[in-house]
């Protein structure tokens, strides 16, 4: 409860601070009271973090009470097309995941023969890259994470060389598509880009740094890489390896790739 208590004194003192600061370089009540409830909504998000989302409600609906905002303007400048595209991208990605689709692939892709610590990472970080430009980041990183820690734990090494090579292969990866993340879709919506911009002008660059980054990391974690080919070696194993990830391609698995593609 102390904690609790500092933190609010904390989030409190600092947007009424903003506020008296704005009154006083001349800021007219609306743009001070803006100004607060902004700084108060972001300290909120990060001092009560499962409560983010009702301090963004919250501060909006203060600003919608006290006039500050209208709801013509909230609606052209929150970008409502962003969030409905988004809503229905995560519907498909969320039915995606519920039927194993993802595991499925990662299973397929890794009873690639003769698997080495190498190799291992080069699947990781062109799968990364791939999904993230395919189905945004965040949910490529859940399903590839979740594939790293079942390999990892397997061989018996440590998961974290492996799962940064995923995260920085998936950073690069969303880059190259409007798809990949949240900026790329509202960057593409205000500035009239299209999808095949993104295809000719931004995944040629992410691809090259995908290479570049891969070949940095193999020699940054050359050691773990080395220990995951000797527990490779040592414990024999795509059959059993992906016996243990392997999801069949049922009917339900099917037609959800259908709705996919």
């Amino acid at each position: 409860m102390k904690n609790i208590a500092l933190r609010l004194g904390i989030l409190l003192s600092i947007s009424f601070s903003l506020w008296i600061f704005a009154n006083k370089i001349g800021m007219n009540p609306q743009q001070s009271l803006s100004i607060a409830i902004f700084s108060m909504s972001i300290l909120g998000t990060l001092f009560f973090w499962d409560f983010r989302l009702s301090f963004a409600f919250v501060g909006t609906a203060v600003l919608l009470i006290t006039k500050t905002i209208d709801i013509e303007h909230l609606l052209i400048f929150s970008s409502l097309e962003v969030i409905l595209f988004l809503i229905g991208m995560m519907v498909i990605m969320g039915r995606l995941k519920d039927s194993g689709v993802f595991a499925w692939i990662v299973s397929v892709i890794l009873r690639i023969p003769r698997l080495t610590g190498k190799r291992f990472v080069f699947i990781v970080a062109v799968l990364s890259g791939i999904f993230a430009g395919a189905v945004d980041e965040v949910t490529s990183i859940i399903f590839m994470v979740a594939a790293v820690l079942e390999v990892c734990d397997y061989f018996e090494v440590n998961p974290t060389p492996f799962i940064i090579i995923s995260v920085l292969s998936t950073n690069i990866g969303s880059a190259a598509t409007v798809l990949g993340n949240p900026i790329g879709i509202l960057i593409a919506s205000k500035s009239g880009l299209t999808f095949e911009d993104f295809i000719v002008k931004a995944m040629p660059i992410a691809a090259v740094c995908l290479l570049v980054t891969s070949a940095m990391l193999v020699f940054w974690y050359r050691k773990p890489i080395a220990l995951l080919d000797k527990n490779i070696k040592e414990f024999g194993a795509n059959e059993i390896l992906t016996k243990l990830i392997s999801v069949p391609a049922d009917r339900g698995l099917k037609i959800n790739m259908s709705v996919f593609f």
